[in-house]
């Protein structure tokens, strides 16, 4: 995790990431541009990584959290034919697909009551990146087959290892506990670089 850690410290020490240290204090299109170039990083660093063909347990797995509370780093490996449900991160955030593809509906609504509708549909292949800010949050992922899916998600300061927001079966935001974080030791050797 160390080059990965590296760019992010190098990214949030850039004066132009003020608003990803402080995002409840910028509209959220601050927020994306100063996001942008921390992706771009990301993406570039990962492209040179290798990825191990083991596959691992599906679930989330906590690869590091900030001292100072302004991001965490997990792992997301999902199932096959897992659709999720629509939710919110009250945070910045981003992805990045290594292995099979991600599916992402993005929805938005009038008010914070809803309704929500439907945005876009994007579709991410490995090498893929996709970022999100408030109040532009409300997404759910979906695999549909293929390979097994490890994306690497960074949230911003704020977001609630236990707790989430998702619509309930009226459509309106409702408060859940988050499934429990996977030991991320099993993850060991998965990454590697040159």
């Amino acid at each position: 995790m160390t080059p990965i850690l590296d760019v992010i410290e190098h990214e949030l020490a850039r004066p132009a990431a003020r608003p990803l240290l402080q995002p409840e204090r910028y509209p959220g299109p601050e927020v994306m541009a100063a996001l942008h170039p921390l992706m771009l990083a990301l993406t570039e660093l990962l492209a040179t990584a290798r990825l191990a063909d083991a596959e691992v347990p599906y679930g989330r797995y906590l690869a590091h959290l900030d001292p100072a509370g302004r991001y965490n780093l997990q792992w997301d490996v999902f199932s096959p034919h897992y659709t999720g449900g629509i939710h919110a991160h009250g945070t910045w955030g981003c992805f990045f697909v290594l292995r099979g593809t991600l599916h992402a509906d993005d929805f938005a609504a009038d008010t914070p009551a809803g309704p929500f509708e439907l945005l876009r549909t994007s579709v991410h292949p490995p090498g893929s990146a996709a970022a999100f800010a408030p109040p532009q949050d409300w997404h759910r992922v979906a695999t549909r087959g293929g390979p097994q899916v490890m994306s690497l998600h960074l949230y911003g300061p704020g977001f609630d290892l236990d707790r989430g927001v998702a619509l309930d079966g009226m459509g309106q935001p409702a408060t859940y506990t988050r499934g429990p974080l996977k030991d991320v030791s099993a993850l060991r050797g998965l990454l590697s670089w040159s």
